[in-house]
């Protein structure tokens, strides 16, 4: 990521490098692209800058890409605090599910908003003006972008389970203007079938994968299968994956580990962004959360103790956890020894990327989808089989499809833990769509969460009930008060 402020520049275009008078401006939902972008060269700067805003800025971005495993009951601040904030507010109010962050909304629809202007700036231009099929490819990569960032506020803000649902996104492919600029939100279905269309275009444009931090036809074809599996279209799921890869071959890696320690090189995993000294200056945070030195005051964040023993002897608790020797309680200078961290969000270099799509949640998409549409058990386990048999741990073939609903929910929680937020949408997948989710397998490793709904319990059933219900209200977030206090078209979700 280079020339950060020329980017900003060039990738909102409402500026050119000029000085103008302060009444020549265009209002703040104005913008005028002519001159803004017109070289190839102005492109590709463009499109850097849009690729900076996933999945946030530097410093923000440790908080949204962990939020949903605190949420999850996978990881908590360690026990040994006992007052305060360790490392951010949100650590102490994301197990009970009272915290809404509006990061990831505004980094998403920077990129849309982003997106927008540099297509239309492409599509002013002619594919002679661009080295080979450079144009096409671009514009196959805003594509794909834009798909990702809909897709994120789809499941993060909207009624994504429900086809019938009001609550889908709003909707801003044009520049913004006065007259866009209240709008009401789409429909659920509407917002699906616009991020498949979107991902069309990319599996027909964007490059061929060339490295994990472009966007590219293969991510393109791995997305379109998860939006599937999340739209409830499991037929069509299983064939995306076919199309993507095939699962009967060997993972790209032969060790789980591997993926982490060789993230500059796998082809494992398929679109990521890393956050390097250059990207996010304030790295010491991540070290704060994740790391092990010997002033105590690194590893405040880890694993739930439920999470760590539903990993239990498999193999890849090795890469999945990384020691904390020693932790200080800064208010109570209490220590605590031998506590566990989170090895796939720090490495020796502090570089570790933010994985949005890696191979092996292709096979976990088969694997589910494959259960869900009624397949053998032997036939939805084979996937699950690949991953365990990589991982060198124990395959026992489900006796019947209760147990092979826990294997598949059990094989996401392992194999893609802290990765991106799959602990929390697995949660709501496997609790069910009904009037009352069951929600067993969240309160079983959200410990914070299961104790508030026991207390509410204790008080009244009435009040038990009450919370219950909040639960299933904060399965999303709230939309922020910034985009509903501007935008009095768009509906706030039920029950905030």
């Amino acid at each position: 990521m280079k020339k950060y402020i020329f980017l900003a520049l060039l990738t909102m275009g409402v500026s050119s490098c000029q000085l103008v008078d302060v009444l020549d401006q265009k209002p703040e939902f104005e913008a005028d692209l002519d001159g803004a972008i017109t070289t190839p060269a102005a492109v590709e700067l463009a499109l850097n800058g849009i690729y900076y805003s996933l999945p946030g800025n530097g410093f923000n971005v440790i908080f949204p890409t962990v939020s949903g495993s605190f949420k999850a009951g996978t990881m908590w601040r360690q026990e040994i605090v006992s007052a305060g904030n360790a490392v951010y507010y949100s650590e102490r109010l994301l197990p009970t599910l009272s915290f809404s962050d509006a990061t990831e909304w505004d980094a998403d629809y920077a990129v849309i908003k982003n997106a927008n202007f540099l297509e239309t700036a492409c599509n002013r231009m002619s594919d002679g003006e661009f080295s080979g099929n450079r144009r096409a490819e671009v514009l196959g990569e805003i594509a794909y972008l834009r798909a990702l960032a809909y897709f994120n506020v789809l499941v993060r803000y909207c009624e994504f389970w429900d086809m019938n649902s009001e609550y889908g996104v709003v909707m801003r492919n044009e520049a913004p203007s006065v007259s866009n600029a209240l709008k009401a939100r789409s429909s659920v279905a509407d917002s699906y079938q616009y991020i498949l269309d979107q991902l069309e275009i990319a599996i027909e444009k964007a490059p061929d994968w060339k490295k994990l931090s472009q966007a590219s036809k293969e991510a393109a074809k791995a997305l379109k299968a998860r939006v599937l599996l999340y739209a409830g279209k499991y037929t069509e799921a299983v064939a995306a994956v076919n199309d993507a890869i095939d699962t009967n071959a060997p993972l790209p890696e032969a060790n789980y580990g591997d993926v982490f320690d060789k993230f500059s090189t796998t082809k494992e995993i398929l679109f990521a962004r890393v956050f390097d000294q250059k990207d996010a200056t304030n790295t010491s945070t991540r070290q704060q959360c994740y790391g092990n030195s010997p002033t105590k005051k690194q590893g405040y964040w880890g694993p739930t103790n439920e999470y760590v023993e539903l990993v239990g002897d498999d193999p890849r608790a090795d890469a999945i956890f990384s020691k904390v020797d020693s932790l200080m309680d800064s208010r109570s200078s209490a220590v605590a020894y031998n506590l566990k961290s989170v090895k796939k969000l720090l490495n020796d270099a502090n570089d570790m990327p933010v994985i949005f799509s890696r191979v092996s949640e292709l096979y976990l998409i088969k694997a589910e989808a494959l259960y869900r549409s009624g397949a053998s058990i032997s036939e939805a386990y084979a996937p699950i089989r690949k991953l365990r048999e990589r991982a060198g741990a124990e395959i026992i073939l489900p006796a019947n499809n209760e147990e092979l609903e826990t294997a598949i929910f059990n094989e996401w929680m392992l194999e893609l833990s802290f990765e991106n937020w799959h602990e929390w949408f697995a949660m709501i997948r496997f609790a069910g769509y009904t009037e009352k989710p069951d929600f067993t397998r969240l309160l079983a490793l959200n410990k914070t969460l299961r104790e508030a709904l026991e207390k509410e319990y204790e008080k009244s059933e009435a009040q038990g009930d009450n919370y219950y219900q909040r639960i299933i209200d904060r399965r999303i977030d709230a939309i922020p008060s910034s985009e509903i206090s501007s935008n009095l078209e768009c509906k706030q979700n039920p029950g905030y």
